[in-house]
């Protein structure tokens, strides 16, 4: 199972980013897009078990955002990118994306319940950019629900990555699903929690992947809707 984590991980998100990590953001810009990223101690909570950030924060404009697949040819349907892979480009880009910040936290092989934490953030020009973002995910999400992913590495292998969008829900402003992972390599299959959440002119974007533990445990349980309203808090609170 560790193999197809990390591919999922080299697929989705952490090996395709453009760009490099900043602290700097536009002139007179006021909130602090670190501050908004949870701490380790958070991911840990949410999570259920420890997990390391695995580096330095990536923060700047919208060329930091993993930019690796663009169309069919890396994920089909690529209209249903952005419910099983967090903070993409391509998803973001048809928005006023002003700046983003993400980080990853990660323990691969570690045998624990959830590997791997993604959070992001995306600050817009405005909070109508905000809410009109996060509607267009909702209609989006609900769209793909039931639908697969197909993601081909091009690789001699020819290992393809599956990844089913399941249970969509809505709760006020959080957006959450449950993304089932596979491939034709015949790997356990393994839950994904998604969510993304609006906060002020920012709207958050959150994956955690569920690959160890017990069959109970191996359940999506609110860890990644957990941290959105951990960081839709600090948004809040630092406006």
């Amino acid at each position: 199972m560790g193999a197809v984590v990390g591919i999922v991980m080299l697929a989705g998100c952490t090996s395709m980013v453009d760009g490099t990590a900043s602290r700097q953001g536009p002139a007179g810009s006021v909130r602090d897009l670190a501050a908004v990223l949870p701490t380790r101690a958070e991911v840990g909570q949410a999570a259920g078990n420890p997990l390391p950030d695995t580096d330095f924060p990536t923060i700047g404009g919208i060329d930091v955002l993993p930019n690796g697949i663009r169309d069919n040819a890396g994920a089909d349907p690529i209209e249903c990118l952005g419910p099983i892979t967090p903070f993409m480009r391509v998803v973001y880009e048809g928005g006023d994306v002003r700046r983003a910040a993400w980080q990853e936290f990660s323990n691969f092989g570690g045998g624990q319940t959830v590997s791997s934490v993604d959070a992001g953030v995306v600050e817009l020009g405005s909070e109508t950019d905000a809410q009109r973002m996060f509607d267009g995910f909702v209609a989006r999400w609900k769209e793909c629900e039931g639908k697969t992913v197909r993601t081909p590495l091009h690789n001699q292998a020819g290992i393809e990555l599956y990844q089913k969008v399941t249970d969509v829900k809505v709760d006020g402003r959080v957006l959450s699903a449950t993304v089932i992972n596979s491939d034709n390599q015949g790997d356990a299959a393994f839950p994904t929690e998604r969510a993304v959440g609006l906060a002020a002119d920012c709207v958050i974007d959150v994956d955690a992947a569920v690959t160890g533990g017990t069959a109970a445990q191996r359940q999506s349980s609110g860890r990644a809707v957990s941290l959105v309203r951990t960081m839709q808090d600090k948004v809040i609170r630092g406006r």
